[in-house]
């Protein structure tokens, strides 16, 4: 029965709107149906993203400084830089912060390689947010960070990518102690561009966009939205920003943006948004 419903299941995707998106004049980004969606049913894409996340209203730090006329970590200090694939499992809240907390002490230097920490632990253990159900405050990872930690993937390593959360583990995979790592603070950078610019020179930092249909056609490019409505929140990390130079995206400002989907999807896992 199951096998059946799966096959009865309507995907995600359209060959309709793809050709439609294909049409448009002047797009800067290459539409297409992704292989990491390819034969997925809505309900399975729906997996990947959050249906909501409120912003938290919090003091605001108003970043002021130089900084080039563009700037990438995965070109600055690549060693530092990774992707990761959160599977069915909704999420990319906890890839976004631990993903740039792992990012920023390998940055700082607080870690003489780049080491990655367990978002597993926080899907399991953070009791302000909803493990694979997703998180509704984006403030809680940052708390989390903050007040309990989180230890490093080798020792809870990621279970979660079909949708099952784990209960929240007291000791290590391996049976050995856990060791927690804290953020010593974080944050609300987003005030104008120029902070946000700022801050990025400084470490990977954490956001969201809403989430549109045509951005789930995205396979190259400066992503701008143009067709569909708003199929949720996705959270997500700024790596860069800079300037289209080539055919259509020339002159075109971007953020660059790290994906939590896997190295197959987008630019090797990144992609870029009209800043």
């Amino acid at each position: 029965m199951l096998a059946v419903l799966s096959l009865l299941a309507k995907d995600f995707h359209s060959q309709a709107v793809l050709e439609m998106l294909q049409n448009i004049p002047n797009l800067t980004w290459t539409p297409g149906i992704p292989e990491k969606f390819h034969g997925l049913s809505e309900e399975h894409v729906r997996l990947f993203f959050s249906s909501k996340i409120s912003q938290i209203k919090q003091k605001k730090t108003r970043l002021i400084g130089s900084v080039p006329d563009s700037f990438n970590w995965t070109e600055e200090k690549p060693e530092c830089m990774q992707i990761r694939d959160q599977g069915m499992c909704d999420s990319n809240w906890a890839f976004a912060s631990v993903g740039s907390f792992s990012d920023n002490r390998c940055i700082s230097g607080k870690d003489a390689k780049r080491v990655m920490y367990s978002e597993e632990f926080m899907i399991s253990c953070d009791n302000e947010s909803h493990g694979c159900k997703g998180a509704t405050q984006f403030k809680a990872p940052q708390n989390f960070l903050k007040e309990n930690g989180v230890p490093t993937d080798k020792c809870v390593n990621y279970t979660s990518q079909y949708g099952v959360t784990r209960k929240c583990p007291t000791i290590c995979d391996d049976k050995t102690p856990l060791v927690l790592y804290k953020s010593t603070n974080y944050e609300d950078v987003c005030v104008d561009e120029e902070s946000i610019k700022v801050a990025i020179t400084q470490g990977s930092v954490q956001t969201s966009f809403t989430l549109y249909t045509d951005i789930m056609y995205y396979t190259k490019g400066i992503y701008q939205h143009d067709f569909g409505t708003s199929e949720g929140v996705h959270v997500v990390s700024f790596v860069g920003y800079g300037v289209g130079i080539y055919g259509k995206e020339t002159g075109i400002k971007y953020w660059t943006i790290r994906n939590s989907w896997g190295k197959t999807w987008g630019e090797g896992g990144y992609f870029r948004i009209i800043r």
